[in-house]
């Protein structure tokens, strides 16, 4: 079965799609990304992933040559073609385009690209018993913006296969602060805590957010997060678009609480499953 991209205003087979070798997105690294999940044939939070989008291509001052209904048309339109209607990974790619005087280009030609991809879930023993997690001191430079500079985490992927972790959670002059795809929550005396400077605001993590709020059950902590506090938090987990929830057992050497999944993550694992209509 062939594969289809959009590229540049026309849905194309994947094998057709083309950048040029003087695009400033390769040339410079000069683009924004963003990743979303289409569930059982509709973009999740369609709303919430274009506002950090443009966000971030007004930060770079690059131009979206599409309109948001376009694009969500389109990415559905996408995932059936493809046949990836009941879950798919989406990834939304902009640059400034064709490289001007070796480091400028023109507001007015940017390359814009969407590609979908099957989703590949994570084995169902990660979610059942738990996962782990490697730290590496690191701040991604402009931390609310969701760009095309993936260096350091592209560069750990090794290791993190070495140490059999999920994740490689960045840490930066004691605190703690999101993973290279993920952010984090802790669990602590049945407060939820997650870092609230210095990160990219997850779309799932907004959605465990509202759902917290939603039950009443849970005082919130939106705050710097130290590192020594992740020996010391009851529960652990990570959210992601393409993960979902994914519960922590294990960091570098330490155990996470007790070591077994707890009682406010499978929680809001079974909420968050609702909401996906997957529960």
């Amino acid at each position: 079965m062939d594969k289809y991209c959009f590229l540049n205003g026309e849905i194309i087979p994947l094998t057709e799609a083309k950048i040029g070798i003087e695009d400033i997105g390769l040339l410079r690294g000069y683009g924004v990304y963003d990743g979303l999940a289409v569930i059982k044939g509709k973009v999740f939070r369609f709303e919430d992933h274009w506002n950090r989008f443009i966000s971030g291509a007004h930060a770079l001052s690059l131009n979206i040559p599409i309109t948001p209904e376009k694009t969500k048309e389109v990415i559905e339109e996408l995932a059936v073609k493809n046949g990836f209607d009941q879950r798919a990974n989406v990834r939304l790619i902009l640059t400034g385009g064709k490289t001007l005087n070796g480091i400028e280009y023109d507001f007015n030609k940017p390359t814009f690209y969407i590609l979908v991809e099957k989703w590949e879930p994570l084995p169902e023993d990660y979610y059942k018993n738990g996962t782990k997690l490697i730290t590496y001191r690191h701040a991604r430079e402009w931390p609310t913006h969701k760009t095309t500079n993936y260096i350091q985490a592209v560069s750990l992927q090794d290791l993190r296969k070495e140490q059999k972790a999920v994740e490689i959670l960045y840490v930066y002059d004691g605190e703690i602060l999101e993973c290279a795809t993920s952010n984090i929550f802790l669990v602590k005396n049945g407060k939820l805590i997650t870092p609230s400077d210095g990160i990219l605001g997850g779309i799932t993590r907004k959605v465990i957010l509202e759902l917290a709020k939603a039950s009443g059950q849970y005082e919130i902590e939106e705050r710097l997060v130290y590192e020594d506090e992740l020996k010391t938090a009851d529960e652990i987990f990570i959210t992601s678009s393409f993960k979902d929830v994914v519960p922590v057992v294990n960091i570098d050497d330490f155990e996470v609480g007790n070591g077994q999944v707890g009682p406010i993550t499978k929680d809001l694992m079974q909420a968050f499953a609702k909401v996906t209509n997957m529960g």
